[in-house]
C-alpha cells in the first residue's frame, strides 16, 4: 500500500515552479509595501498612551479571547458563527500552507505517515467550514441584507475566499484522480471530487493538464488575496487584531483619556492641548478606523441611534475613515467638526454600549468627545452648554447655586440622624459624597436623606464636605472642557487629602466613576463605592437590619450606565431589592450589561437634542412593558429622566419612580 504522503509541486514543471516563486515574491512585495504605507498613516497620529510591560499579560489574555473566540460577535449567532468559521478556516489553511513550505524548503521532513493523514483530514474539514462560513456571510450580506450591515464592500473578499476554497478542493480531487490514492478516507471532500471526475471518464493526460491549470488558478487567487490584504475592507483582518491588542488596557470604560496635563499646559510644554483636526487624532484612533468591520453592532445598541438622533457610532467611524481615504493630504488639516458634525458629537450619551459590543474594541466615545473638545476650544457651543460651563466656573456646580446651600438637603432628616462636616482631625470612617444633584435637586435630596439615614442606622461614622464639596468635574469633562475638569479635580483632591479621606461612598454613579476611575491620575487615590455596594456589606455584617419583605407591587430595576456597564455593579442592587419585595424583580429585556441608557449621560441632561425621540421615553416604555408598577434605579439623573416621562402620564397609568436608597431606607429597622 505504501506510506501515506504526496509529492509537493507534483505535475508542475521546473520552469513553471520558478515563475511561481517570482510571482510569490511580487505578491509579497505588494503586501509589504501596502502594509508599510498604511502603517505610516497610523503612525502619523499622536502618541496617547502606551503598552507597558506591566499590562502586557492582560492585553495578551484579552487579545487571545477576543480574536480566537470572538464572544462579542457570537452574541449575533448568524454573523458570529459565519465569521468564526471563516476565521478559523483561513487560520488553519494558512498554517497548513506554512507547513507545506517548511517541508518543501527546509531539511525538516514530516509530511508523511500519520502526520500527513491528520493534516489531510484537518485541512479538508476546515476548508469545508470556510466554504460554509462564506456561504452564510454571502447569504446574510446580499440576500437578507440586514439594515445594520448593508455594505457590499466585502463582496470581493468573500468571492476570493469562496473561489480559494472551491479551487483547493477541485485541485485536491484532480490530484487524487490522476495519481490514485489509498487514503480517500482522510481526504473525504477531495475523494468525492476525484470519484466524480473518474466517473466522467477523464483520461490521465486530460486530468494532468486540468490539474496544472487549476493549480495556477488557485495559486494566482492566493497571491491576489495576499497582495490585496493591506487595501480595502480586507485590511480589517490585520487592523482589527492590532486594534484589539493596543486598545486593551486597565483603564475602565467609563474613564476618558487625558489629552493633556494642566500643569504642563500652564508651563508651555503643551502646544496643542486637544485634537482639532483629523491629523491630531491618536495612532490607535487612526488604526481603529481601519479595524472597523462595518458589522453595525454598535448601532443596534446605541440609544442615540435608536431614538433617531443624528448619530450612529458606525457612521462616525466610517465618516472619518472615508474622509482620510479620499481627500488626499488636505484631509489631515480638516477640522474634526467638518467630518463628524456637532449634532453627532452632542448626541452621544457616553453610555459605552457601542464600545462594549464592538468585536474589534473600537473606542467610539473617545472620538466623539474629541470632537466636543475641538468645539469647546473654538467656542462653537450651544448656549445651554455655555451656560452650564459658566455655572461650573462661577459656583462649582452645574446648577449655578451658591455653595452655602449644599447642606440644604439635611433639612427634614429623621430625629437622631446627625450629619457632621469633615475636618482634618474629624472622627469619621467614610466620607459621604453627596454630589451636586444630591445637594441641590429637590428630588435627589430625598435620596441623600435616605442614604444618610441608612448609614446612621448601621452606625457608620460618616461625614460630608458640605460647602467645601465641588462638582467632581464629570460634566465639564464630558462636555469637552478638559481644562476646567482638571482644575476641579485638583481642587477636590486637595480638599479630600486635607480631610484625611480614605473611603468615599456616593449616591451618584457619575461621581463614583470620576472619583474612582479618573481621579487617581490626578493624585486622588481613595476607596470609592456606590451605596448599593456598601449597604449589602453592612447587612451581611449584621450592622443594618432589614424588615421582613413587604413590598407587594411588581417592580423592575434599571441598570444605570455609569453604575452597571462602566463600573460592573449589577448584583448588589438586585440583592437589596430581593430582600425587600415579596413578588421579585421583573427584568427588562435589556438589563445588566445590556441595559439601555436613560439619556442623561455624557452631560446630555444639561442640553436638549431637538431631533429624534426622547431616549428616556423609550426606556420608560420598556419598564412599563414588564407589567411593573414601580421602577427602581440607583442614579439621580436616571430618576430625574424617568420622572420627566412619568409626569406626562395619566396618574392611574403612571409608574412610580424610586431610588434604591429610598426602598432600602423604608425596609431598614429603626
Amino acid at each position: 500500500m505504501g506510506e501515506a504522503t504526496r509529492e509537493i509541486l507534483g505535475n508542475i514543471p521546473a520552469s513553471q515552479q520558478l515563475l511561481f516563486y517570482w510571482i510569490a515574491a511580487l505578491a509579497t512585495a505588494i503586501f509589504v509595501a501596502g502594509l508599510v504605507r498604511r502603517t505610516r498613516r497610523w503612525m502619523h497620529g499622536a502618541g496617547r498612551g502606551q503598552c507597558t510591560q506591566k499590562d502586557l499579560w492582560p492585553r495578551i489574555k484579552y487579545f487571545l479571547i477576543q480574536v480566537f473566540s470572538q464572544p462579542r460577535l457570537r452574541k449575533e449567532p448568524s454573523a458570529g458563527i459565519s465569521h468564526l468559521l471563516i476565521f478559523w478556516g483561513v487560520i488553519v489553511l494558512f498554517i497548513g500552507t506554512v507547513l507545506v513550505a517548511i517541508e518543501q524548503h527546509t531539511p525538516l521532513q514530516f509530511f508523511h505517515g500519520l502526520f500527513y493523514l491528520i493534516f489531510s483530514l484537518t485541512t479538508d474539514l476546515f476548508g469545508l467550514l470556510l466554504l460554509l462560513g462564506v456561504g452564510m456571510a454571502v447569504y446574510r450580506r446580499f440576500w437578507i441584507r440586514p439594515e445594520r450591515s448593508h455594505t457590499t464592500a466585502y463582496g470581493i473578499p468573500l468571492l476570493l475566499l469562496g473561489l480559494l476554497g472551491m479551487s483547493g478542493f477541485l485541485l485536491e480531487g484532480l490530484r487524487m484522480a490522476r495519481l490514485g490514492s489509498y487514503w480517500f478516507d482522510w481526504s473525504p471532500v477531495g475523494a468525492i471530487v476525484a470519484i466524480i471526475l473518474k466517473n466522467n471518464g477523464m483520461a490521465g493526460d486530460v486530468l494532468g493538464t486540468l490539474h496544472r491549470g487549476i493549480w495556477w488558478f488557485h495559486a494566482l487567487l492566493n497571491f491576489t488575496f495576499i497582495a490585496l490584504l493591506p487595501s480595502g475592507r480586507m485590511l480589517h483582518t490585520i487592523a482589527a487584531m492590532l486594534n484589539i491588542f493596543l486598545n486593551t488596557n486597565k483603564r475602565p470604560t467609563g474613564a476618558l483619556t487625558t489629552p493633556f496635563l494642566l500643569d504642563k499646559l500652564e508651563s508651555g510644554m503643551v502646544k496643542k492641548p486637544v485634537p482639532e483636526t483629523a491629523g491630531d487624532l491618536s495612532r490607535t484612533q487612526l488604526l481603529s478606523l481601519d479595524a472597523c468591520t462595518e458589522c453595525g453592532l454598535c448601532d443596534t445598541v446605541c440609544p442615540a441611534f435608536n431614538a433617531g438622533r443624528p448619530l450612529t457610532p458606525q457612521s462616525a467611524i466610517l465618516e472619518m475613515r472615508d474622509h482620510l481615504d479620499g481627500s488626499g493630504r488636505a484631509a489631515w488639516r480638516t477640522p474634526l467638526e467638518d467630518i463628524i458634525s456637532p449634532d453627532e458629537a452632542w448626541s452621544c450619551t457616553t453610555c459605552g454600549a457601542c464600545m462594549q459590543t464592538c468585536p474589534v474594541s473600537i473606542q467610539h466615545i473617545e472620538l466623539l468627545v474629541d470632537v466636543r473638545r475641538a468645539l469647546v476650544m473654538k467656542s462653537h457651543l450651544d448656549p445651554n452648554v455655555v451656560a452650564t460651563l459658566e455655572k461650573l466656573c462661577d459656583t462649582g456646580n452645574p446648577y449655578g447655586l451658591p455653595k452655602e446651600q449644599r447642606l440644604g438637603w439635611t433639612a427634614g432628616l429623621p430625629a437622631g440622624v446627625r450629619v457632621e462636616q469633615a475636618r482634618a482631625d474629624g472622627d469619621f470612617d467614610v466620607l459621604f459624597w453627596v454630589g451636586c444633584a444630591g445637594a441641590f435637586d429637590a428630588r435627589a435630596q430625598q435620596v441623600s436623606r435616605a442614604v444618610a439615614t441608612v448609614l446612621s442606622r448601621a452606625k457608620v461614622r460618616f461625614a460630608v464636605l458640605g460647602p467645601r464639596e465641588y462638582c467632581t468635574g464629570d460634566t465639564a469633562r464630558r462636555l469637552g472642557e478638559e481644562g476646567l475638569f482638571q482644575q476641579m479635580a485638583r481642587q477636590t483632591v486637595e480638599t479630600l487629602n486635607e480631610c484625611g479621606v480614605r473611603e468615599i461612598v456616593t449616591a451618584c454613579p457619575h461621581c463614583l466613576n470620576t472619583l474612582k476611575n479618573e481621579y487617581p491620575e490626578f493624585g486622588g487615590n481613595y476607596k470609592v463605592s456606590h451605596y448599593s455596594e456598601l449597604i449589602p456589606r453592612l447587612v451581611n455584617e449584621g450592622r443594618l437590619l432589614l424588615n421582613t419583605p413587604s413590598e407587594a407591587r411588581p417592580l423592575t430595576y434599571h441598570d444605570a450606565c455609569y453604575l452597571g456597564r462602566h463600573n460592573g455593579v449589577f448584583d448588589q442592587p438586585r440583592e437589596l431589592l430581593a430582600a425587600t419585595t415579596v413578588v421579585g424583580i421583573r427584568e427588562m429585556p435589556r438589563s445588566h450589561a445590556q441595559s439601555f441608557c436613560c439619556g442623561a449621560g455624557g452631560a446630555n441632561s444639561w442640553y436638549e437634542m431637538r431631533e429624534g425621540k426622547h431616549i428616556n421615553a423609550i426606556r420608560y416604555a420598556e419598564a412599563k412593558e414588564t407589567g411593573a408598577e414601580l421602577l427602581v434605579t440607583g442614579c439621580p439623573f436616571c430618576t430625574a429622566m424617568f420622572d420627566e416621562v412619568a409626569g406626562g402620564q395619566e396618574p392611574e397609568r403612571r409608574l412610580e419612580i424610586q431610588d434604591l436608597a429610598e426602598v432600602v431606607e423604608r425596609a431598614s429597622r429603626r
